[in-house]
């Protein structure tokens, strides 16, 4: 029996199975790793909140922290959610191998592994850019302490980046290191969770594509002009069956997702409210800065954040779209087959089909938000519109 854990989701395990959020790993110590890696981003969402008590605060300074702070909100966010869903994660990826399992038809096992392989492609191209992104985020942040101890100099190379951090969060330079070295571990740590939880989500949603596509496939094969111009009673079971088997499996495919959606759009309600937040403080920043030359780190600070965050809204529309548009390739192609040739109660079988597929199905998050380009389209409105309120109120 093929594991699809191991054949699709290996490379998520081996991201998540050290902060203990895997299903499959559900121990004491899992447990412990868990709660730790939770408590490091949380912590270093607390302190950043708690400067508004103890520094001087102004319009600029109380931007600026929202600005780090929202985006460190979207790091924590999935970790949380995982831990708190890990039964439910873990039912999600039984609930796609029964799918596996129950296929026989060699055409239907390709289709499904497809679309588990893109999703592989997928997740390892994204790991790549992350691994890349960790090692250029060690090398900006800790070469000048290098250079310290490999070539000294009069003047500290670490003056620029003491400066740069005091000034950010208004504190003494005496625990800007620590304050460093505690965010510095906070965005790693919920950087890789979050490729690994969100790469994990976007190869499940491809799943459930492929079963849409196994869907259509079987209708196509239950239509065939061969079985409708013979029509015999043996025909007349296989059609059935084969219609039978196009529906439970569009049936499970939808009430996969949106047992999965329901889960988590609590979670999923608040990341795009801080999404939004984000994108929006940390452009504002960056037209706040008058000497762009002089402030590069914060201008490629507050420019990798707003980068980042709309890369990770488009895929998620994205994957929602192609959810969507899978969902109605259903309804086309039961549209598109010879069902006039077909006999009279199995056109009624076929109109049940059509009014089913005829309602847009897609990953709808409280009745507020659709996961579609067009989402992406209006969220990065209203992320602009927000901007622009913020810049004409300063």
């Amino acid at each position: 029996m093929v594991c699809i854990k191991k054949r699709f989701f290996n490379s998520n395990r081996l991201l998540l199975v050290a902060f203990g959020l895997w299903p499959d790993e559900e121990t004491i110590f899992a447990r412990f790793q868990a709660t730790l890696c939770c408590s490091l981003l949380i912590s270093s969402i607390v302190f950043q909140f708690s400067r508004f008590f103890i520094a001087e605060c102004n319009f600029d300074f109380i931007v600026r922290i929202f600005s780090s702070t929202s985006f460190f909100v979207v790091l924590t966010v999935p970790a949380i959610l995982f831990w708190i869903h890990l039964k439910t994660i873990k039912r999600v990826l039984n609930q796609l191998q029964y799918v596996y399992d129950r296929l026989k038809d060699r055409n239907e096992i390709a289709i499904y592994d497809k679309y588990g392989y893109i999703g592989k492609q997928i997740t390892t191209l994204v790991i790549i850019g992350l691994v890349c992104t960790l090692c250029g985020n060690s090398v900006i942040v800790y070469w000048s302490y290098v250079f310290d101890i490999v070539v000294p100099k009069n003047e500290s190379y670490t003056i620029r980046t003491m400066q740069f951090v005091t000034k950010y969060f208004k504190i003494s330079e005496k625990y800007y290191f620590l304050v460093l070295v505690h965010l510095n571990a906070a965005c790693s740590t919920g950087l890789i969770i979050l490729v690994g939880t969100g790469t994990m989500l976007f190869s499940y949603f491809k799943h459930v594509c492929g079963m849409f596509e196994i869907a259509s496939y079987r209708i196509e094969q239950a239509m065939a002009i061969e079985l409708l111009h013979n029509f015999d009673i043996k025909n007349r079971i296989v059609i059935c069956r084969k219609m039978i088997c196009a529906i439970d499996i569009q049936r499970q495919a939808m009430e996969f997702t949106k047992y999965f959606i329901s889960s988590i759009e609590g979670s999923c309600f608040i990341m795009i409210l801080t999404t939004v937040v984000c994108l929006s403080c940390n452009l504002f920043q960056i037209f706040q800065i008058e000497s762009p030359m002089e402030e590069v780190e914060q201008v490629l600070l507050h420019l990798s954040a707003v980068s980042f965050v709309l890369t990770i809204l488009f895929l998620s529309n994205y994957v929602g779209q192609e959810v969507t548009d899978h969902s109605n390739h259903v309804y086309v192609i039961t549209y598109n087959v010879s069902w006039y040739l077909a006999p009279l109660h199995i056109q009624k079988l076929i109109l049940f089909l059509l009014e089913r597929s005829n309602k847009v199905f897609s990953l709808n998050v409280g009745g507020l938000f659709t996961a579609s380009l067009e989402c992406f389209a209006t969220i990065y409105c209203m992320y602009l519109s927000y901007f622009t309120f913020m810049y004409s109120m300063q």
